[in-house]
């Protein structure tokens, strides 16, 4: 406690410092490893069995949780009622239309997985880590820091593209999409202990979060997790708990639904006093 009480009373520049030079020394610690070529052994997941005529069958219908987190979340934002600025409301939309798409991009892969399918599993991918990465800003900051989204997705983009023509060219290098997908949990870590949240949203953002890194674990081990009884996969349980763990933001979503958000010209400087929700 002691030391989440220091670093809580470390100046505005300084936490973002601290996220700028972890940032840095990742890029530099990238930057001299060689390039990483997509294994081919990760297309090769463990449960290969069919349901009702669909080739791997759970993995492709376990998508189904981004499907229900993402369409509840659009509707919940589209609503008449819902009163959020103009920033997070398109934070939240594009996070929301990301995890539709996901639920898309990833069903088409694992019905025929491959290198090629798994760029359409990628993709859609960065649409919702950008989102999301906007969506925690403009929960810490406003809605004007959701110009940002716009540079995650350029940077997000780029790295499934350049993956993508590397495989291509037959020198594959996965470095900068695991680089981003990995930035993305991490900095979003730090920004939820560094800042606090204007909506008391903390618990939902670290319940988000620690879906998403309990669904890698998932993914490491899909093998195993199949091996213990042959009931579901590793890699189905991933989707469900990457997926599921959007709901509490959904909910939270329809809660604001009817109360305005706080407005920052009558509130006190969050950066400064280290005040937390």
């Amino acid at each position: 406690m002691r030391w989440y009480a220091f670093v809580r009373a470390w100046s505005s520049n300084t936490r973002w410092w601290t996220i700028a030079a972890v940032c840095v020394a990742a890029l530099i610690a990238v930057w001299f490893i060689a390039p990483i070529p997509q294994p081919q052994a990760y297309h090769h997941f463990a449960d290969q069995r069919m349901v009702s005529g669909i080739p791997h069958g759970l993995d492709v219908l376990s998508n189904m949780a981004f499907l229900v987190s993402g369409l509840l979340g659009l509707f919940y934002l589209l609503k008449r009622s819902l009163t959020l600025d103009a920033g997070t409301r398109w934070a939240l939309a594009i996070l929301f239309l990301g995890l539709v798409l996901t639920s898309v991009g990833s069903a088409y892969y694992h019905l025929e997985p491959d290198n090629q399918r798994l760029v359409f599993d990628r993709l859609p991918m960065i649409i919702a880590m950008s989102g999301c990465v906007g969506v925690l800003l403009a929960d810490r900051f406003g809605g004007a820091t959701t110009w940002s989204i716009a540079a995650l997705l350029c940077i997000g983009l780029w790295t499934v593209h350049y993956w993508s023509a590397s495989e291509q060219l037959g020198h594959g290098d996965l470095r900068w999409y695991a680089l981003y997908q990995g930035l993305v949990i991490l900095v979003s870590a730090l920004l939820l202990w560094l800042f606090p949240s204007r909506n008391g949203a903390t618990p939902v953002f670290v319940v988000l979060f620690g879906g998403n890194v309990a669904a890698k674990v998932f993914e490491l081990l899909d093998k195993e997790i199949y091996g213990m009884g042959g009931i579901v996969s590793g890699h189905t349980l991933k989707h469900l708990s990457a997926g599921l763990a959007f709901l509490p933001l959904v909910f939270l979503v329809r809660r604001m639904g009817q109360a305005r958000m706080v407005d920052d010209a009558e509130r006190p400087d969050l950066f400064e006093t280290g005040a937390a929700r």
